[in-house]
């Protein structure tokens, strides 16, 4: 855990140096005078949508498997962005389940079912936009079998709980109640063929807003951005803050950005200006959130 948290810190300490070298001052002082507000208050209602698609695509899969709110699955939605500021990404998304109720597992289920959809969706455009490649193949593969053969899956987690079970038959029992319960609310989540079909939609809807909002926020300092561009950026974002994990995926988010952009003034201001309006903004309204619901205890 220590070795990881070094490697966190490096990365963003070498990440925000090199994004600070691109940065000129008086190439930073122009893009600003010429911004566009107009747009970046766009920008801003195009978060705010795709913050609204992913608390929908989390109630419609919640509603397959356990009585769900849709005010509670915005409010643990919005809070997730406050936890993700002290929290890794991916165990933000973690946390932010227990604030949905019911059952945990199934919750939890539900949420990566549709984390996972918008993943095999960015992995079939990287595909398309960029070429094959062998780990593209690979991680296809990986989304694909739970998606669409989730009983394959199950049944070689079984195979894992088998050997557990030699080794420790009471941890193999409390393993085996939180796999049947993940397997429920995946299974459930794409049992319906309609809800299946609204999920995939919402998918590619929330991917397609994210990738217009550093389209957008380019336009708005005068830097022209393409739509393979900004999928490119959009894609190294989201890999290089998993990898990096670093809360928020602060300085590794930008960095991937930067680099698809290409290194510049503008690229690194549209990086940081794009993080923010989609997710470092969205922290204080999750805070506000968070606390409200615990009653003010974390």
């Amino acid at each position: 855990m220590r070795k990881r948290k070094i490697f966190s810190v490096l990365l963003l300490l070498l990440s925000l140096g090199y994004m600070a070298r691109t940065v000129k001052i008086e190439e930073l002082k122009e893009a600003f005078s010429i911004a566009d507000l107009k747009l970046l208050s766009l920008s801003f209602g195009m978060a705010f949508s795709s913050i609204l698609i992913s608390t929908l695509r989390w109630y419609i899969a919640l509603r397959e498997v356990q009585d769900a709110s849709f005010r509670k699955t915005f409010t643990a939605i919005l809070s997730g962005f406050y936890m993700m500021v002290f929290l890794p990404p991916s165990v933000g998304h973690l946390a932010k389940v227990k604030l949905v109720g019911g059952d945990y597992f199934k919750a939890l289920s539900a949420l990566i079912f549709g984390i996972s959809l918008e993943g095999l969706i960015l992995v079939i455009i990287s595909i398309v936009a960029f070429g094959t490649s062998m780990w593209k193949f690979l991680l296809l593969g990986l989304l694909l079998v739970p998606i669409f053969y989730d009983n394959a899956t199950y049944n070689v987690l079984q195979v894992g709980l088998h050997l557990v079970r030699r080794i420790s038959p009471r941890l193999a029992r409390r393993l085996e109640d939180y796999v049947e319960r993940i397997h429920f609310g995946w299974r459930n989540s794409k049992k319906n063929p309609s809800t299946f079909a609204v999920l995939l939609f919402l998918s590619a809807l929330a991917v397609l807003l994210q990738v217009g909002g550093i389209i957008t926020v380019g336009k708005a300092f005068g830097l022209s951005v393409g739509l393979l561009d900004a999928i490119k950026a959009f894609i190294l974002s989201t890999l290089f803050a998993v990898v990096s994990g670093i809360p928020s995926g602060i300085g590794a988010n930008e960095l991937g950005i930067t680099l698809a952009l290409g290194s510049s003034t503008k690229s690194t201001l549209v990086a940081f200006t794009y993080k923010f309006i989609y997710q470092y903004a969205w922290s204080f309204v999750g805070a506000v959130e968070f606390y409200k619901t615990v009653g003010g205890k974390s």
